[in-house]
């Protein structure tokens, strides 16, 4: 079974928010991703869609903290992801087949949300069931791997 890699949330000051979470919960240092790269084929239940965004990436304990402040984003999509300030915008976890988890996913009853092929390849679901958030699936390219090694090493 799957480990827990990271949680997310969203925030409006990506700044205040890394300060924050230094000082208070210890986390960091972070990594700041600008207008993530979700690529020309980034999907919403399959139609072409926005989420343009960034993100910080630091080490909390054993899991990485991810925290993501929106610019635009399509308004269904929005809502799905549930973007808006404090709310958990996922938790992750890594596989070396999108496929076959996305189709484990969907069996358990969260539907796709997102697809990405891009920097990252990573593809979002419904909760389900339990989760009041999506979930977010990666299948890490050698430069996420990089990324998150340095975070976790840095931290």
């Amino acid at each position: 079974m799957p480990d827990l890699h990271h949680i997310g949330y969203w925030v409006d000051d990506l700044a205040a928010a890394t300060d924050w979470a230094r000082r208070v919960l210890g986390a960091g240092p972070f990594t700041v991703v600008e207008r993530v790269d979700l690529g020309a084929g980034f999907r919403f239940r399959g139609e072409p869609a926005v989420l343009d965004h960034s993100a910080a990436f630091g080490r909390w304990g054993a899991i990485i903290l991810e925290l993501g402040v929106v610019h635009e984003v399509t308004p269904e999509l929005g809502q799905a992801l549930n973007v808006g300030h404090g709310n958990v915008s996922h938790l992750a976890w890594t596989t070396d087949d999108l496929d076959t988890e996305g189709a484990r996913m969907a069996g358990a009853g969260c539907p796709l949300l997102t697809t990405s092929r891009a920097g990252a390849w990573a593809d979002w679901f419904e909760g389900g069931p339990l989760f009041g958030h999506p979930v977010e699936i990666h299948q890490p390219t050698a430069g996420v791997r990089a990324m998150w090694r340095g975070v976790r090493e840095a931290g």
